[in-house]
């Protein structure tokens, strides 16, 4: 793949002058971030004109339309080691359009052997086969659980080969889960959704990332679900995980913010209903597009370096407040950061923070007038910030989002 990756990059080298656009198409057929930043960096470096790079970037690249299609088997190396999945591409896939893509969590997470290639850790893929849009079934297995970090930085490599191969709809990215992979679902939602435009968390419960003993890492904060939509299905008469004991969360959840349709059906731990949901289900996706720089802005994280970050936040450093009442147990510290953005005034309430970074976007912020930044009433910040080429560049390099562009980074130091 790398070899042909390079025959596009010959060939459009080929037919332009400036060394610019040959570091941009080297940028766009890079393979993995720190390919890329490394580009990046070579680019800053020759002062190019921001305005022309960040028209470049929203652009994207040109996709190839010989790019493999129909049942793809993957296979990489990460945080967890060696992780497998299955990928279905439309066999019509046509590299002008925009795909949806879904992510499917299996269930029975707690088998020892690692699945392999060839395994079918998912009942049924061909349920998807003929569907207009990306699918993928990545596995899981005790070494590598949906609600630890090494899932988060599997699924994130995953869709970064997708976004540089095929033309992905970085807003319509969405994540399905079947029993245990219903409760990672909850995971993602609440410690690493900035990709997502909304959650499918079938027959799982919530309660299960509240116990130390399935191996979960990280802390729940139900205040990281503001404004995520979740459709939430539980079967009546689940001997596991009845509708009846997700509903108080669910309640919970709505009156943090979430955006929560919950639909109980008859019968027990199973999907027999998924078909007969289908049209909402198609719906539910139709009317949920990610806003990939949000107004309002609400994060929690006890752990800055590996949760840190939502959208065009992170929390940089903590000085961390005890974490009292809630939904989930704590036994650690965390800090929150609650923002709300009304063009270039942006007001902030902070609470165990010692230091955040705000992501300035020219689709969001004005540059030529000044900016307002107010934390917990007092101005932390007031004037004009400049555009930077290396910003861009940077972020670029790490989301390799069309829709997610950042001009200027803005740290916030608080006392």
């Amino acid at each position: 793949m790398k070899s042909a990756l390079m025959a596009i990059l010959v060939t459009f080298v080929g037919s332009q002058a400036s060394v610019e656009d040959a570091l941009l198409a080297e940028f766009f057929v890079a393979e993995d971030p720190s390919e890329r930043a490394e580009i990046a960096d070579r680019l800053v470096q020759l002062s190019v004109d921001f305005s022309v790079l960040h028209a470049r970037l929203r652009t994207g690249r040109v996709y190839r339309d010989d790019v493999a299609t129909g049942r793809l088997e993957w296979s990489r190396t990460g945080a967890g080691g060696e992780h497998h999945s299955v990928v279905l591409v439309p066999h019509d896939y046509d590299p002008v359009k925009r795909y949806r893509v879904c992510f499917y969590l299996h269930g029975g997470v707690n088998r020892v052997d690692r699945p392999k290639q060839g395994d079918t850790w998912w009942r049924r893929f061909d349920r998807f086969d003929g569907v207009d849009q990306i699918s993928v079934f990545p596995a899981s297995w005790r070494g590598s659980i949906w609600w630890q970090p090494s899932q988060i930085e599997n699924l994130e490599a995953i869709l970064d080969r997708l976004e540089t191969l095929y033309n992905v709809d970085e807003n319509q990215v969405f994540l399905y889960g079947v029993s245990d992979g219903g409760t990672g679902v909850y995971y993602f939602a609440m410690k690493a959704s900035t990709p997502c435009a909304g959650y499918f968390p079938f027959i799982g419960h919530p309660s299960v990332l509240s116990n130390p003993r399935t191996g979960v890492i990280g802390e729940m904060f139900e205040g990281n679900l503001v404004n995520k939509p979740l459709y939430v299905v539980n079967g009546e008469t689940d001997r596991l995980y009845p509708a009846a004991r997700v509903w108080p969360y669910v309640e919970a959840f709505r009156e943090e913010g979430a955006r929560v349709v919950f639909r109980p059906q008859p019968g027990g731990h199973n999907t027999r209903w998924w078909n007969s949901e289908s049209l909402r289900i198609e719906a539910f996706m139709d009317e949920h597009t990610r806003d990939p720089l949000p107004e309002r802005v609400s994060w929690e994280a006890e752990d800055a370096d590996t949760f840190g970050r939502f959208s065009w936040l992170v929390i940089d450093e903590l000085t961390g407040n005890e974490r009292a009442g809630g939904l989930f147990p704590h036994t650690k510290t965390s800090g929150r950061v609650v923002i709300d953005r009304r063009g270039n005034v942006i007001e902030v309430a902070a609470d165990g923070v010692k230091r955040y970074t705000l992501l300035l976007a020219p689709d969001e912020i004005d540059f030529d007038e000044p900016i307002k930044v107010t934390t917990n009433g007092v101005v932390s910040y007031q004037g004009k910030v400049e555009r930077s080429v290396k910003t861009l560049m940077k972020w670029a390099a790490r989301d390799n989002d069309r829709t997610m562009l950042f001009a200027a980074e803005l740290m916030i130091q608080l006392e």
